[in-house]
């Protein structure tokens, strides 16, 4: 995984924890029918990992990890927190199928099947764009 930090232009590599079995991308607080896995960190554990306070309109997002069914389970509930994985402005991930034909992937509560091959990685980009989405009115 590689993201692209607020004002800069090179991607720096970020390890993804071998326990983290789901990656999510948030730009805001609510996941998963309201509930918050970024959760609430105390400052003193913000500044020990570089990342700031959660807002809507910061320009970032909070990207963390659910481990395994149980965890989800447990950040769904929040009696405890997702893994903090990083803040950026833009995310890049590169998948590789190995003996896997497809990746399971889900943007905005639509899922959908991505096809994998073999020989090729497959790279999704999330990223915040510069302007807002408008509603246009039924004629």
């Amino acid at each position: 995984m590689h993201v692209k930090k607020v004002n800069c232009t090179e991607w720096e590599q970020i390890p993804v924890p071998k326990s983290v079995r789901a990656i999510v991308a948030l730009n805001l607080h609510n996941y998963g029918s309201g509930r918050n896995p970024w959760g609430s960190p105390k400052r003193q554990y913000l500044e020990k990992k570089g990342f700031v306070e959660a807002h809507v309109d910061d320009g970032l997002l909070e990207i963390f990890g659910l481990k395994h069914g149980w965890h989800a389970s447990f950040v769904m509930v929040e009696l405890i927190s997702a893994k903090h994985i990083a803040q950026a402005a833009a995310i890049r991930l590169e998948v590789r199928s190995g003996e896997w034909k497809d990746s399971y992937m889900q943007m905005d509560g639509e899922p959908w099947k991505q096809p994998m091959s073999k020989e090729y990685s497959t790279f999704v980009e999330i990223k915040r764009v510069p302007f807002q989405s408008l509603m246009v009115n039924g004629l």
